[in-house]
């Protein structure tokens, strides 16, 4: 079985079958290309630990993924304190608005997944199917050049900003807003991003945060292995 480094929102980046100049395409070109589902279908395995530090509790528990890419949908199971089990299904037909629906487990004792700041569409990347509002000045996350994308909530007035790196399409930041406020109540930060010589990308931690709490997912193995094998 061969195993590749990489994670789920670096799933449709690194399994295009050729490198496309990303700096100068048209915002909707780029972000075409972004969301463009896997060529092949797969299935991935995830490990890791997430940890919290909120004002009144830290929690740290293991993180279990696995999940099942087709070109039009992604199937997940997450599982974290080895027994909360949340399954989601996000359905990207072309043409047709993302839905991404969640399944929580019956009792999320003595946590759920919520209470630690994160919600299982953050592990697929699913805001980067939100519909797209505007591309905004450039800037640089981690001395990289960076197209930034402005993407409105499918149930609400809210709005996210994502920092995508301008050479290689991958998300660097995002940062969630409320409607009309400027400052952002939720950040995501990637950090220790990888890409090895065969165009696949690993990436180590995530980093969210919001008022007085913070969440850190460490990610120790990942594998991806075309249907089948």
């Amino acid at each position: 079985m061969k195993r590749i480094l990489l994670l789920l929102f670096a799933a449709t980046i690194a399994l295009l079958a050729e490198p496309v100049p990303l700096e100068n395409i048209s915002s909707q070109e780029f972000l075409e290309i972004i969301r463009k589902p896997l060529r092949n279908h797969a299935w991935g395995e995830f490990t890791g630990t997430l940890q919290y530090k909120g004002q009144k509790k830290n929690i740290k528990t293991p993180l279990h993924i696995r999940v099942t890419f087709t070109d039009k949908s992604m199937h997940a199971q997450i599982t974290i304190n080895k027994k909360l089990v949340y399954t989601l299904e996000q359905l990207h037909y072309e043409g047709k608005k993302v839905t991404a629906t969640i399944e929580r487990p019956d009792k999320e004792e003595p946590f759920s997944i919520f209470d630690l700041g994160v919600s299982p569409a953050d592990l697929t990347f699913s805001f980067l199917y939100w519909d797209f509002l505007e591309e905004l000045s450039r800037d640089s996350v981690k001395m990289q050049d960076c197209r930034r994308m402005k993407l409105a909530a499918p149930d609400s007035d809210d709005h996210v900003i994502v920092w995508f790196s301008a050479k290689y399409g991958f998300p660097m930041e995002a940062q969630w807003f409320h409607k009309e406020e400027k400052k952002p109540w939720r950040t995501l930060e990637i950090k220790g991003a990888k890409q090895y010589e065969n165009g696949l990308w690993f990436v180590k931690e995530v980093k969210l945060q919001g008022d007085n709490w913070k969440t850190l997912i460490t990610f120790d193995f990942a594998s991806m292995n075309p249907i089948g094998e």
